[in-house]
């Protein structure tokens, strides 16, 4: 058991020298973050993408809220309720995604934020 412990040891050392680059201890380290030329394009795609997928997620739960309301509307009166509060929540949540996008963008090195 000794011997195959260290066989595995002495392998995780030589594993680690040939990986591992070694840090002066003066070795100073680079304050700016710098995102890779092309890649704001790629983000700006992405985040676009999910502000419209935001919006489809929206639209569609806020007509769900409305046929509650309207099904409420024949006599069940705690369906409209519920269809009142749903809806309420759904604007939240939509009005909390599409606000998240810009200020992501803003935070990000080089970024800015875009209007909705």
């Amino acid at each position: 058991m000794h011997a195959l412990m260290s066989g595995f040891v002495t392998g995780q050392y030589k594993l680690l020298t040939v990986f591992n680059t070694s840090l002066d201890a003066n070795y100073e380290w680079e304050q700016g973050i710098e995102i890779p030329t092309g890649a704001m394009d790629s983000i700006n795609t992405l985040f676009s993408w999910g502000r419209g997928v935001v919006v489809v997620i929206g639209i569609i739960g806020v007509l769900f809220c409305a046929g509650k309301m309207a099904v409420g509307k024949f006599g069940r009166s705690d369906l409209a309720a519920e269809g009142v509060g749903g809806l309420v929540w759904t604007i939240l949540g939509i009005s909390l995604m599409l606000i998240a996008i810009p200020l992501i963008m803003l935070l990000l090195p080089g970024g800015e934020a875009a209007a909705v």
